[in-house]
């Protein structure tokens, strides 16, 4: 079948029109970049932001002058700096910041290069420089490292030695860093000392457990780890647990209403289920940290009757599942913020 020349040339301008706004689209968001990167520069200097702006503008418009222009720039500002900081005897965490920016800026250049060869970086210097670079951040975190910190102060120092880590990929800053994760990680359990007597309690204590088995091994962040239900552990250093107390478990009547329709008598009522009480929370540490809750929420019970038949919602399943959902936030969100 023949194509007619109209259509063949209808393809020819809508491609043509297209490649056109595209182009034009990327040359626009590639000079808002670089536009960003020169004011990031402008007030706050040399920075990882900055840079990291820059070369994805450039990505976008690699033909932008300006954009060039502002990284042969930096580039040279920041090899000027690396090269008085690789001198010094003793460094600091600005020093090590600085020099990991200096790896930043060619390591992220070097994937865009390709679309701008007018750019020269020096690659001897570069790797030289590296060498260099990966003896001082071996040696600075090596003696930080054996430092007596707290535990939060582990968790900065694991995030910073991550962030010096990133271009150079240490064997030895790996291992370190494992072994500061291991040392901060908490697995964390809950448990319940309570014993209710009515059926209303023990529902309480079963959805709290059912609710932990609901959540095994959950990453609740800042290392910390949600291991589930558990009644024979013992604290311990990476072992926590929370022992769970009611003070009040109950339900009240809010409201009550009969509705008849199509001949259906229809019996209402909402209720509210409220539970406080307090957790501890056991550690190494001798005395016990507590923190008290509370929750309530509103529900509806309809039993509708129909040529004498009866069907009913089951109160008990409604009030489980809120339970269930409640103790999973509290899992969720509640606990992070202990440690």
């Amino acid at each position: 079948m023949k194509i007619p020349s109209f259509f063949k040339k209808g393809i020819f301008y809508f491609l043509l029109v297209f490649i056109t706004g595209c182009s034009a689209l990327m040359t626009s968001i590639g000079n808002s970049k670089v536009d960003d990167a020169i004011n990031i520069y402008s007030t706050r200097g040399l920075t990882s932001d900055g840079t990291l702006q820059l070369i994805s503008g450039l990505e976008y418009y690699p033909e932008s002058q300006i954009g060039i222009n502002q990284y042969r720039k930096q580039y040279l500002e920041i090899t000027q700096l690396k090269n008085t900081i690789i001198k010094k005897k003793n460094f600091n965490q600005q020093d090590l910041n600085a020099l990991n920016l200096y790896l930043l800026t060619i390591e992220e250049f070097r994937k865009i290069q390709p679309k701008i060869p007018t750019i020269a970086i020096d690659y001897n210097d570069f790797n030289r420089s590296k060498f260099e670079i990966i003896k001082i951040f071996e040696n600075f975190i090596s003696k930080d490292e054996k430092l007596n910190i707290s535990r939060n102060q582990k968790i900065d120092n694991i995030n910073f030695y991550k962030k010096l880590n990133k271009y150079i990929n240490s064997y030895l800053i790996n291992n370190i860093i494992l072994n500061l994760q291991n040392d901060v990680t908490i697995n964390l359990y809950i448990t319940s000392s309570f014993r209710g007597f009515s059926g209303l309690d023990s529902l309480v204590t079963n959805s709290l457990m059912q609710a932990s088995d609901m959540n095994p091994n959950r990453n609740l962040g800042n290392y910390i780890i949600f291991k589930g239900y558990n009644d024979f552990i013992s604290p311990n250093f990476n072992n926590y647990f929370i022992d769970f107390n009611f003070s009040n478990v109950y339900i009240r009547v809010i409201e009550t209403k009969e509705e008849t329709k199509d001949n259906h008598k229809i019996f209402i009522v909402k209720k509210r289920i409220t539970v406080s009480g307090y957790y501890k929370v056991y550690s190494q540490n001798t005395i016990p940290a507590i923190k008290y809750f509370e929750f309530s929420e509103n529900y509806t019970l309809k039993t509708e009757t129909n040529n004498s038949t009866t069907f009913y919602d089951d109160e008990r399943d409604i009030v489980k599942t809120i339970l269930k959902n409640k103790f999973s936030n509290i899992i969720h969100y509640d606990l992070r913020n202990l440690f």
